[in-house]
């Protein structure tokens, strides 16, 4: 839509009528500043340099976007800051990590030094420079942030103010969540001790808010990490500590000005302490918001960072495509998704299937392929090709060959010359034989068939010898199992164990006419030998 066509009045109804949920969020921060067109649309995103980029990192990114093109779309200018909470202390070394790491516990992230050599000034510049590279290669319009610089150039100072004078207040908001013995030491503001350079091992005993210089001892453990025991006096401003993560977080929204984050379920309870500091303190609305819904693995359990599970980003393009995986994040953001390497080729299927739907909508501009193709859709008008009849067709022909495979799908009738040697077809097939040789021959379970079983897959066979099309090949296997008193649901499954190592799969009588019936046969007479 170009916005200058339309007046004002026209562009609200137009984007309020929007079903889409990218829109329906734009709607409430548009609305949070009446559709001023003059006003520069805040979003943050928050990321924590203890560990790399992962693929909630990703997923956050990749979901404020699609708010950020909903709004665009609509000629509004918008900003998107990424925000590295660098001043936090490494509480434990990560997974993988030299063990020297250890003697640097507790200390900011941004004051340790670069665990993989000397390309970056410290940890956290190794784990920004990451994210930068992770969004530079999105190619996502950003201004970066981190805590180390806003709170040290003093752009943190009034917000920070703000808090240390209204101790009483917060301190009424946050006791509810703390257990008696942490509220008994707790303070919002944690001094980074000037003798040991921690920050996880300081206590604040009091504030002096003519100056807001805090009188602090590092004398706190904290897990395994202890204070070094020094007492002193030093200012809160200027970058010489941090405000507690749960308090940092709305501070951020209120001095940057932000009106609109994303945030992981688990982060709710912390969202309505954020909310009460901004409503009671600053006085002000708090940020507009969503939560979405955590990933689970293919056990149906909570992946956990901590513990490695899960695919990062990189995992995923190794055999999905781009747009597969931000459908995958694009999809029902508030339910909970299984995220394994098993649900990849249909991610990539359902891609292809948005493609052929948005270059045949009538209402393309409104449509999920929007968001998927990245506000890129003309160009991406993907050929009617399946991943999983290719790794299907790998299978049964027990080949990666790529012009081999190729020589097969073009039996397709919808398939073209220009479809079959695009880039798409032939990066489809590469991943699809990088996916086959990793996982399905891999996975494929030894078969072991019962004599009924051998006796319908003769019939099968026999059928095989006869000259049918595709439909009546399909339609003989329910005769068959008719005839034998069988589900036909039984014989299917019998026949694609055979065919392809699975319970299902294609619709079996154009499966079969593509690898040929001679070739069908080879494989039953193998499976019966």
């Amino acid at each position: 839509m170009k916005s200058s066509e339309f007046n004002n009045k026209e562009i609200i109804a137009a984007i309020e009528k929007r079903k889409l949920w990218p829109y329906k969020e734009a709607v409430k921060v548009l609305r949070r500043h009446r559709y001023d067109r003059n006003h520069t649309y805040t979003f943050e995103t928050g990321f924590g340099p203890s560990g790399f980029p992962h693929i909630g990192t990703f997923g956050e990114v990749v979901r404020t976007e699609f708010i950020i093109n909903a709004i665009k779309e609509f000629g509004f200018n918008t900003r998107l800051i990424a925000f590295s909470d660098d001043l936090d202390g490494l509480r434990k070394v990560p997974e993988g990590m030299p063990r020297w790491l250890t003697e640097y516990l507790g200390k900011p992230v941004s004051s340790i030094p670069d665990p993989y050599g000397d390309c970056c000034a410290s940890f956290s510049d190794h784990m920004n420079k990451k994210l930068r590279e992770m969004l530079d290669w999105m190619d996502i319009s950003y201004t970066f942030k981190s805590s180390k610089e806003t709170y040290g150039s003093g752009e943190f100072d009034d917000a920070l103010k703000i808090l240390l004078a209204n101790f009483e207040t917060l301190e009424g908001i946050i006791a509810p969540t703390l257990s008696d013995d942490t509220l008994r030491n707790w303070h919002p503001f944690f001094p980074i001790c000037q003798e040991c350079g921690k920050v996880l091992t300081t206590i604040v005993d009091e504030v002096n808010i003519e100056d807001f210089t805090v009188r602090f001892r590092c004398s706190k453990t904290h897990g395994e990490i202890e204070g070094c025991g020094y007492e002193g006096v030093q200012s809160a401003l200027k970058g010489h500590g941090k405000m507690t993560w749960r308090v940092d977080w709305p501070m951020r929204w209120y001095a940057l000005g932000v009106d609109y984050e994303l945030y992981g379920k688990d982060l709710i309870e912390s969202f309505k302490i954020g909310k009460k500091i901004m409503n009671r303190i600053y006085k002000t609305k708090e940020t507009e918001n969503m939560f979405y819904e955590m990933f689970l693995d293919d056990s149906g359990a909570k992946i956990s960072k901590s513990k490695g599970k899960g695919l990062t980003v990189d995992d995923w393009l190794t055999y999905g495509t781009v747009e597969s995986i931000y459908l995958l994040m694009y999809r029902k953001p508030r339910q909970a998704k299984e995220l394994s390497f098993r649900i990849i080729p249909n991610y990539v299927d359902d891609v292809v299937s948005l493609s052929t739907a948005w270059h045949s909508s009538p209402r393309a501009e409104e449509h999920d392929f929007n968001f998927v193709a990245d506000f890129k859709a003309e160009e991406k008008k993907f050929p009617k090709i399946s991943y999983m009849l290719i790794c299907n067709l790998m299978t049964a022909l027990k080949s990666t060959e790529k012009d081999f495979i190729k020589s097969y799908l073009a039996k397709q009738k919808d398939l073209t010359e220009e479809d079959l040697n695009s880039v798409f077809f032939n990066e489809l097939i590469a991943k699809s034989a990088k996916y086959y040789d990793d996982f399905l021959i891999a996975g494929k379970p030894d078969l072991i068939l019962t004599e009924e079983e051998v006796e319908l897959l003769g019939r099968f066979r026999e059928l095989l010898q006869t000259e049918l099309t595709a439909e009546e090949l399909h339609n003989q296997v329910y005769e068959i199992a008719r005839e034998s008193d069988v589900k036909p649901q039984f014989l299917f499954k019998i026949i694609y164990q055979v065919l392809i190592g699975q319970d299902r799969g294609p619709r079996l009588g154009s499966f079969v006419k593509m690898i040929g019936q001679k070739k069908t046969i080879e494989l039953i007479d193998s499976a019966i030998k």
